[in-house]
């Protein structure tokens, strides 16, 4: 991602700050209508398993399948999906010369901790046991938002 796309990305999540009051429902809609835009030309897409955890493979046209990427999304364990990850996936694998798979973990409140943890290390595990889990690869994450903490909390 470039500083010019991160700077974007930066004044939509600042013009329109966390709703506090959103249901988690609500909150997980608005998390993934993020992830509504096509993939570039370059990019396929695959629904892949991993240990037993859905994931989604990210391929680019010219690149090898090592190394790989294991992309965990951001949203705080209760938002996002492995689909709201893989525009960052895709450019991850693309920077990296390889690929990436975007774990799409169970999220709480309705699997609470250490639900999230447990599909990690599945995915993980899936990965090592892979035709390519030998070669080279990488874990990366997205940050959760900081949000404002509720008033009166402080």
């Amino acid at each position: 991602m470039s500083k010019q796309q991160r700077d974007a990305i930066d004044g939509v999540l600042r013009a329109e700050p966390f709703d506090l009051s959103q249901s988690t429902a609500e909150h997980r809609k608005s998390f993934e209508a993020f992830a509504l835009r096509p993939y570039p030309a370059d990019v396929v897409a695959a629904d892949v398993a991993l240990g037993g955890v859905g994931a989604i493979e990210l391929t680019v046209a010219g690149h090898a399948a090592d190394p790989t990427v294991l992309y965990f999304h951001g949203g705080g364990y209760i938002a996002g999906s492995a689909r709201t990850g893989t525009h960052l996936a895709a450019e991850l694998a693309r920077r990296a010369g390889g690929r990436a798979l975007s774990v799409g973990y169970r999220l709480a409140p309705e699997h609470p901790y250490p639900a999230a943890v447990e599909d990690g290390l599945a995915a993980y595990a899936g990965l090592l046991k892979s035709p390519h889990g030998a070669g080279r690869r990488a874990a990366g994450g997205r940050a959760r938002r900081q949000c404002p903490a509720p008033a009166g909390t402080h």
